[in-house]
């Protein structure tokens, strides 16, 4: 199934974000509201696909949006109603918000997933109402035998002190 497929299937379709690789939508399919990730140019087609099957991993683990559908040129997973960590990080939730990414990186460093950007996780990294923590944004990750999830947390945990998040 391509996006194009289902595209007039899905009710109150907005664009809500993307980057230089991807388009991310939000939609009610199936009476489900779902985020869509689809590639800008077909050649960017297989991160997209290759994020849906990182999604698989990490969601057994409840790390991520849960994937829904990956079709032939999309994937698709739960919306998720949240904020960017960047934006509500403050000293009264600091310790449970970094506890949460803390614990998010080991997992992933345990799967010998490397996210590829836990040293800034300004953008890829959503805060729902409850304070409960989401990765998002698979794109780059890749299998290694040696990830630095950890580690770069830890480089972002360092760099706080100059970030003003009072």
């Amino acid at each position: 199934m391509r996006f194009e497929d289902i595209k007039d299937k899905i009710e109150n379709l907005e664009k809500i974000g993307g980057g230089w690789r991807s388009v991310v939508y939000r939609g009610f399919f199936e009476g489900k509201l779902l985020s869509f990730k689809t590639p800008l140019e077909d050649i960017h087609r297989h991160a997209i696909l290759k994020e849906g099957k990182i999604l698989q991993i990490v969601n057994k683990e409840g790390i991520g949006g849960k994937l829904q559908i990956i079709g032939e040129d999309f994937i698709a997973y739960d919306y998720i109603e949240g904020k960017h960590l960047i934006d509500v990080l403050n000293e009264e939730n600091k310790e449970i918000l970094l506890k949460q990414l803390l614990d998010q990186a080991r997992i992933l460093d345990k799967l010998k997933i490397n996210k590829e950007e836990m040293h800034r996780p300004y953008k890829n990294v959503l805060v729902d109402k409850d304070l409960k923590l989401y990765l998002i944004d698979f794109e780059r990750s890749k299998p290694t035998l040696r990830p630095k999830n950890v580690a770069q947390v830890m480089q972002f945990i360092k760099r706080l002190d100059k970030i003003d998040i009072t």
